[in-house]
C-alpha cells in the first residue's frame, strides 16, 4: 500500500516538474512522449516487471506484454514520421554505415538457432532508430533530446534513491555470483543503474550548462538551474551506491570533454577535438608501455586487472570457438544450449564487452561493419563540430564514452540506454517536412485583412506611376 502511494506521489511530482520544464522549451510536441517512455523502459525494467503481470515463461518466448509495448511504440513512431513526411532516402544515404551494420545483423538471423526469435529481437533493436528519429524530426531537435532525458531523470533518479533507501526488496538485489548485495534502484542490476545515471547525468549536465547561458535572469530560470544541479548531486550519490566503475569513468570523460570546450582556446578550434582525443589515447598507451600506468588507474577505481572477473568471462567465451567469420546469429548465443552447457555457471548472459558480443553474434564480418560504422561516425561528428556547436560537442562526448564503455559492457545493438544514445548521436540530424496545421478562422480573417491592406497600399503606391 505504501509502495503504491509512493508511486502515485512520484508521478505527481514528475508531472509538476515536466509541466514547468515544458514552459522553458520551444519546438517540442506531445509526440515526444513516445521516445520518453521508450527510454524510461529500456533504462530501468521491463514493463511487465513494473506492472507485475504479463511476463513470459522463458527467455526464448519473452514477455507478451513487453513485446506488445515495443510494437505499439514502434508503430506509433512510424505514424509520427509518416505525418512529418520524413525523407527516408536521405536519412539512409547519409547514415549508410549505421544501416549497413544493422542490415548485416538482420541477415545473421538466418543462421541463428531460432530465426523467428532472433528476428523479433532485431526488430525491437532496430526500433531504436525509428524512435530516435521522432526526436530528430522535432522543430527543435536539441531541445527535444534534452527534454527526453531530463524527463527520464526527473522520475528515474529520485525513484532509484527511494528504492535503495526505503524499499530494499525492490532497490537492492543479491548477486548470484557470491551472494554480494547490489544497489540497483529502478534498474535490473548495478551496472544497468550505472548506465541509467550515465546517460541521464550527461544530458542533464548539458542542459544545466545551457540554462546557465540563458539571458533571462528570472526566478523560474534560477529554480530550473537548481533542479538540474540537484539531479547532478543525485547522480553522484547513485554512482557511489552502485559502484559501477565503467559508468563513473565514462561520465568523467564526457564531463571533461563538455567542460573543456568552454575554454576560449578550444572553443574557437573545435575541429581539433578529434586530434586531441587521438593524441590523449596515444599518450596513454605510450605511458602505459613505459610506466604501466593502466594498473594504477584500474587500482584507483578499486578494481584489479581482471576487471572484476571480466577477463575470465572473455577467456571462456573465446574458448568456445564459435564461427569466426559469421558468428552464431544475432542475439541467439545466450539461448543456445549447445554453447551455454559448456560455460561455467558464473558466466552470465552478457559478454561484458560490446566488441566481443558482436564477434560472437556476427563474427569478423560483424566486427568489420562495426568498425566502418564507428570510423564513419567519428569523421562525421568531427567534421560537423563547428557547425553543430554545443550539440556537436555532446555528440562527440557520447561517441567517446560509447567506445570506452564497450570495452567492459555490451552496448552495441543490445537495447541499452547508452546504445540508444549512441545511435542518436551517430545519426545526429534528420530531414523532415512537417505538415502545417490548418489555421483557425480568426487567424485566417486576420491574415486576409493584412493581405487586403498590403494590396491597397501597393495599388496606391503604383497608381501615380501608371497615370
Amino acid at each position: 500500500m505504501i509502495y503504491r502511494i509512493l508511486m502515485l506521489f512520484s508521478l505527481g511530482c514528475f508531472r509538476w516538474l515536466v509541466k514547468r520544464d515544458n514552459s522553458l522549451r520551444d519546438g517540442i510536441s506531445p509526440a515526444l512522449w513516445i521516445p520518453t517512455i521508450w527510454v524510461m523502459v529500456i533504462s530501468s525494467r521491463p514493463l511487465s516487471m513494473w506492472l507485475g503481470f504479463g511476463g513470459g515463461t522463458s527467455t526464448m518466448e519473452g514477455s507478451p506484454l513487453d513485446g506488445l509495448f515495443f510494437l505499439v511504440c514502434i508503430i506509433a513512431a512510424f505514424v509520427v514520421l509518416a505525418r512529418r513526411r520524413l525523407n527516408w532516402s536521405i536519412v539512409i544515404s547519409q547514415n549508410w554505415p549505421v544501416f549497413l551494420f544493422y542490415f548485416y545483423l538482420l541477415i545473421s538471423i538466418l543462421w541463428a538457432n531460432s530465426t523467428p526469435v532472433s528476428f523479433k529481437r532485431w526488430f525491437k533493436e532496430f526500433g531504436n532508430i525509428v524512435i530516435l528519429l521522432v526526436i530528430l524530426t522535432e522543430k527543435n531537435p536539441q531541445q527535444a533530446l534534452r527534454a527526453v532525458f531530463v524527463r527520464c531523470a526527473y522520475l528515474m533518479l529520485p525513484l532509484s534513491v527511494v528504492f535503495i533507501r526505503w524499499f530494499p526488496d525492490r532497490g537492492r538485489f543479491y548477486s548470484s555470483n557470491g551472494g554480494g548485495g547490489e544497489f540497483v534502484g529502478v534498474a535490473m542490476q548495478k551496472n544497468s543503474l550505472g548506465a541509467l545515471v550515465l546517460v541521464c547525468g550527461l544530458i542533464v549536465l548539458w542542459d544545466w550548462i545551457e540554462l546557465r547561458r540563458e539571458q533571462r535572469p528570472s526566478r523560474e530560470m534560477r529554480t530550473q538551474r537548481m533542479i538540474r544541479f540537484g539531479l547532478l548531486l543525485i547522480c553522484v550519490y547513485l554512482f557511489h551506491m552502485c559502484n559501477s566503475a565503467t559508468s563513473m569513468v565514462c561520465f568523467g570523460i564526457g564531463a571533461v570533454i563538455i567542460g573543456a570546450t568552454r575554454l576560449p582556446f578550444l572553443r574557437q578550434r573545435l575541429r581539433l577535438l578529434g586530434v586531441i582525443a587521438v593524441a590523449v589515447v596515444l599518450a596513454f598507451c605510450i605511458c602505459d608501455q613505459m610506466f604501466g600506468i593502466k594498473q594504477d588507474v584500474v587500482g584507483s577505481l578499486g578494481r584489479d586487472m581482471t576487471f572484476t572477473g571480466r577477463t575470465d568471462v572473455w577467456r571462456e567465451l573465446l574458448g568456445l570457438k564459435t564461427d569466426p567469420l559469421f558468428g552464431v546469429g544475432f542475439m541467439s548465443f545466450w539461448d543456445d544450449m549447445q554453447y551455454r552447457s559448456k560455460l561455467p555457471y558464473w558466466v552470465s548472459s552478457s559478454a561484458h564487452n560490446g566488441y566481443l558480443e558482436e564477434y560472437i553474434a556476427g563474427g569478423r564480418v560483424a566486427i568489420f561493419f562495426l568498425v566502418v560504422m564507428l570510423l564513419a561516425t567519428a569523421f562525421r561528428i568531427n567534421n560537423r563540430l563547428m557547425s553543430d556547436g554545443d550539440y556537436g560537442v555532446v555528440r562527440f562526448a557520447i561517441f567517446a564514452i560509447t567506445v570506452v564503455a564497450n570495452f567492459s559492457e555490451s552496448n552495441f545493438a543490445c537495447m541499452t540506454p547508452l546504445g540508444f544514445l549512441f545511435l542518436l548521436a551517430a545519426i545526429g540530424h534528420a530531414e523532415a517536412v512537417v505538415e502545417s496545421q490548418p489555421a483557425s478562422r480568426n487567424d485566417q480573417i486576420a491574415e486576409d485583412q493584412i493581405a487586403e491592406e498590403e494590396s491597397k497600399s501597393h495599388r496606391g503606391a503604383i497608381r501615380p506611376a501608371i497615370f
